[in-house]
């Protein structure tokens, strides 16, 4: 008759992976700061010709780069 393990140890397993990873919201913030930087860099591109692409893609950008950054607090 074979006997069931019960004492594995998987509780301290998972806690040891949780605890070894970037929290999210740093995450999210980094992010969202490379985003920001990107778009104020397509902003000011489209500031400086006369393009308004690269303009709306930085406004966009923009707006983006603030709701990643308001969904992470």
């Amino acid at each position: 008759m074979s006997k069931f393990i019960s004492s594995l140890h998987l509780d301290d397993f998972f806690s040891a992976a949780n605890k070894s990873g970037l929290s999210s919201c740093l995450v999210l913030s980094s992010r969202a700061f490379a985003l920001s930087i990107v778009s104020g860099l397509l902003l000011l591109d489209g500031a400086l010709s006369p393009s308004i692409t690269s303009a709306g893609i930085g406004v966009l950008g923009l707006i983006a780069a603030q709701a990643i950054k308001a969904r992470g607090q």
